[in-house]
């Protein structure tokens, strides 16, 4: 007598299994991706807020002078698209002081929230970068 055996459902379940991987793994490659991004973007907010330091120093029209944070931060603002304004963190450092030939030095950081963070609640990512330059004006 001849067994025959029924294995309908079978493949429904290494699908359900193999699904369940592979979209783990595809949100965390976009997250990654995402985390990714936001670190360029941090990376050239410090170089956008140097280059406006740079071109305006003491003898400048418009001078950023040294604890005067408004314009520079604003503009870094302005030229960085798509980061939370309240998560992002400026500092700038003037050695020795916003005469032409001295360096500033502008610090970026921004805290990011993984999307996988369901993974591990409460889980934050600072992300920084840091861009020095001699003033020119």
């Amino acid at each position: 007598m001849k067994l025959v055996r029924q294995e309908s459902g079978q493949a429904l379940v290494e699908y359900a299994l193999t699904a369940l991987i592979f979209f783990t793994m595809l949100m965390f490659i976009l997250d990654g991706g995402r985390i990714l991004w936001n670190y360029v973007t941090v990376a050239e907010a410090a170089r956008v807020g140097a280059r406006y330091g740079i071109t305006h120093g003491a003898k400048s029209t418009a001078p950023v002078r040294p604890g005067n944070y408004t314009a520079l931060r604003q503009t870094i603002i302005d030229k960085v698209t798509g980061l939370e304004p309240a998560d992002l963190t400026v500092t700038a450092t003037w050695t020795p002081d916003n005469q032409p030939g001295s360096k500033i030095t502008v610090d970026v950081a921004y805290t990011v929230r993984p999307v996988t963070s369901l993974f591990w609640p409460g889980q934050t990512l600072t992300l920084r970068a840091q861009s020095t330059m001699v003033i020119q004006n």
